[in-house]
This record gives structure tokens, C-alpha cells and sequence, in this order.
């Protein structure tokens, strides 16, 4: 069973690394491979310089959101609430298909507002197919948001319990002032989802049948309530790819030999579908000089008849105890996919330090460039993997490089 969940995790996280090296391939066919490993980009057609142009590109990552059939996107154009749910459902796990375009007898609109009736969210376009592709009020996704979370609130209720808990993506501290009868944007609804995951809203929840209770509203703040910013990065150091743990848990460096290694903790005999060495208390990877390129903790890793040793990265996240909410604030929001899982790239500069780099920015020294990966669990939220690597090995998979 160990074995399985272990298995099972790596598959994860690696799957969401290859998914963003295809995503962006298929949005990046002007740039070649000049065989230093490019990370291809994704370009928003027509958003260069625009405000929301990163939160496109990981929309489009994510296939949160796609454009229209002429590669517009229109940022700019009120989201309608056919758009509003696809990219809202998408964003939090459900695969829906692509839309096309609204018009005809394309009916790409049926899949959201099937699992809308099956969630039992709140809609205008479910017995009214053109409303549809209207432009959707703040106020009637604030209901939607608030029935995904799987409460009951309508109207000003609804905006209340956004504004309480720190989810209107405004600033905004009565519902007078949140305007909820005006449209949005689609790339305010693309701000407004993220800002959602940064909340632990990850899953969708069925909507109850009768209205919740009103003493489950939060009391309205007295003060506008900051958005976290959609993607900060906080500093990190050469000792933040390295695995630390109490005593008698020695230290974990990239870099480190088998040797170095197997003298601390044993010979390692068994390896996981990704080659990596498995030890009781983490798995390593190295590389044709026998150093260690990428190491991995995860829950499932640690063996019942071992004491816990509060495996840790050095900025003090701990295995199985620290949140998403404490990667995200020790980490910054750069990485954080959206999902159950955030993955940070570094590139080690000639000075030493170390600067964040997005996932799709053309990487120009891959060979001095690592990663920290993360997985969260669905419902608590805490951290249940945590792995670091060098670049090419993560970016290649389970292939030596």
C-alpha cells in the first residue's frame, strides 16, 4: 500500500510538470529549440503588456480558459455566465469541453450547465438558453461562488458572505459598494477565481436545497480586505532546496553523493517507477555522477514503525503539518497552479543568489535553474509532498540527464 500511494504521488506532481512543457508547446510554435532546454512560453494572442497577461497565461495553462476561434481572447469583454462556469468549473478540477464559438448550433454551453443542475448552483441560462451569452452580474456569481462552497446564500446575503471571508476579489466593504447588479470582466473573472484558490476553494460542493442559516454570515470588515497578489515571489536561498529533519535526521543537499548518502542511511536497494532511490524516511535521484539531483518526502514515505522526524524545508515547512496557506506565504503565489500543487523555479544567478522565473519565460541558463514542488491534500490542505529538484531532471521526467 505504501509502495502504491508513493507511486501514485509522484505520478501527480510529475504529471502537472509535463502538462504545462505540452500546454505550452502548442501556444509557442514560433520558438525554436536552440538546445539549451527552452521552456516554451505561452503568448496570449494580442494581451502583450496588458494588466491580466500572466493570469492568461496560467489560465491557459491550466485549461482553465481558451479564445475565441479568430486566438482573441478580449479580456476586456464582460465574462458571460456560460464562460463564467466552464472556466470556474475547469479551475477547480471538473474537464469540460472547449467552447468554439456561441453562435449557430454550437452547443458547448450544455456541459456547465449540466453540472450546474447536477450541483444544484444557481443559473439564468438553464431554462433561458439566451441568457447564456449575456454578460453575468457580480451579484449572481457571487451566488454561484457561494453555492460551489456549498452554502445557500441569495442576493446581498451572498455578497456579504464573499466580502466577510475575503473572496469578492474587491475592495469593497458593504454590499452597496461591490455594485453587484454590474458585469466583470473576463479577466477580472480570471483574478477572481485565483484569488478563490488562494482561499482553499479547490473542490465543488452541492448547493443545499433550502436557504443556509444567516448566523453562518461573517460580520463585514471595517476595512477593505487586500487581495493576495496573483503571483509574489519571496526570496529564497541555496539552503532552500535542501531537506532538513531533528536529530538523528542529518541533512539533505542537492549535490550530496550516494555515498555521502548511504553511509548516513543505508543502501538503498528498492527505486520507484522514477528510478529514484527509495530510504525509510525520503527518496533521492542522481544523476550519471552519482549526486543527487532531486530528493522527494512524502507521507507515505515515512514507515509506521519510524519515529516522525519533522521532516522540514528550510524555510519551516513540515511534512504533514503546515498548509498550503504557509507555502503561500513563505513561497509567494508564483507558483501555485491552482490546484492541489505548486511548483517554484529558481535560477541561480552569477552572483550566487537566486531569482524566481515563471514558467513561461524563455529560459536562457536551464543548467543553473531548480525547482521546489508541493502537494496539498484536497480537504485539510496540508502539505503532503514536498520534493526539490535541479531543472533538467525535472523538466525530463524520469530520464537520466
Amino acid at each position: 500500500m505504501f509502495k502504491i500511494k508513493r507511486i501514485v504521488t509522484c505520478l501527480i506532481i510529475v504529471s502537472s510538470l509535463f502538462w504545462l512543457t505540452t500546454t505550452a508547446t502548442l501556444h509557442a510554435q514560433d520558438q525554436k529549440d536552440d538546445g539549451k532546454y527552452d521552456f516554451l512560453i505561452i503568448k496570449p494572442y494580442g494581451m502583450k503588456g496588458h494588466w491580466a497577461e500572466r493570469l492568461f497565461q496560467w489560465a491557459m495553462a491550466q485549461n482553465i480558459i481558451n479564445g475565441y476561434p479568430d486566438s482573441s481572447l478580449k479580456p476586456d469583454e464582460p465574462i458571460t455566465e456560460a464562460e463564467f462556469l466552464k472556466a470556474l468549473y475547469r479551475a477547480l478540477g471538473m474537464a469540460l469541453p472547449s467552447a468554439s464559438s456561441p453562435e449557430g448550433n454550437d452547443d458547448w454551453t450544455g456541459g456547465p450547465y449540466r453540472m450546474a443542475e447536477s450541483f444544484n448552483h444557481p443559473t439564468s441560462g438553464a431554462s433561458n438558453h439566451k441568457l447564456r451569452m449575456e454578460p453575468l452580474t457580480k451579484s449572481r456569481a457571487s451566488e454561484i461562488i457561494c453555492a460551489v462552497q456549498g452554502v445557500h446564500f441569495e442576493g446581498e446575503d451572498a455578497v456579504v458572505y464573499l466580502i466577510g471571508n475575503g473572496m469578492a476579489n474587491s475592495d469593497a466593504i458593504t454590499p452597496e459598494q461591490f455594485n453587484g447588479q454590474d458585469s466583470f470582466s473576463r479577466a477580472e473573472a480570471i483574478q477572481w477565481i485565483r484569488q478563490l484558490t488562494f482561499k482553499g476553494v479547490l473542490d465543488i460542493e452541492k448547493r443545499p436545497t433550502a436557504p443556509s442559516d444567516r448566523t453562518l454570515l461573517p460580520s463585514l470588515p471595517s476595512a477593505a480586505i487586500q487581495r493576495i497578489p496573483d503571483f509574489s515571489a519571496e526570496p529564497v536561498t541555496r539552503n532552500d532546496f535542501n531537506l532538513f529533519g531533528n536529530s538523528p535526521f542529518t541533512e539533505v543537499k542537492i549535490g550530496d553523493s550516494k555515498k555521502t548518502i548511504e553511509d548516513l542511511y543505508e543502501v538503498s536497494d528498492e527505486k520507484d517507477v522514477f528510478n529514484n532511490n527509495i530510504y525509510p524516511l525520503f527518496s533521492a535521484h542522481y544523476n550519471k555522477d552519482g549526486l543527487i539531483d532531486s530528493w522527494k518526502i512524502d507521507q507515505d514515505t515515512i514507515e509506521p514503525t519510524n519515529i516522525n522526524p519533522s521532516l522540514r524545508t528550510y524555510k519551516g515547512i513540515v511534512l504533514g503539518e503546515s498548509t498550503m496557506f504557509d507555502v503561500l506565504r513563505l513561497y509567494g503565489t508564483f507558483g501555485f497552479y491552482g490546484d492541489q500543487s505548486a511548483t517554484y523555479f529558481y535560477e541561480k544567478t552569477s552572483d550566487g543568489n537566486y531569482r524566481d522565473i515563471s514558467i513561461h519565460d524563455k529560459l536562457n541558463n536551464p543548467d543553473n535553474m531548480y525547482s521546489i514542488s508541493f502537494i496539498f491534500d484536497k480537504e485539510s490542505h496540508a502539505v503532503v509532498y514536498v520534493s526539490t529538484s535541479w531543472f533538467p531532471y525535472s523538466y525530463f521526467g524520469w530520464e537520466d540527464v
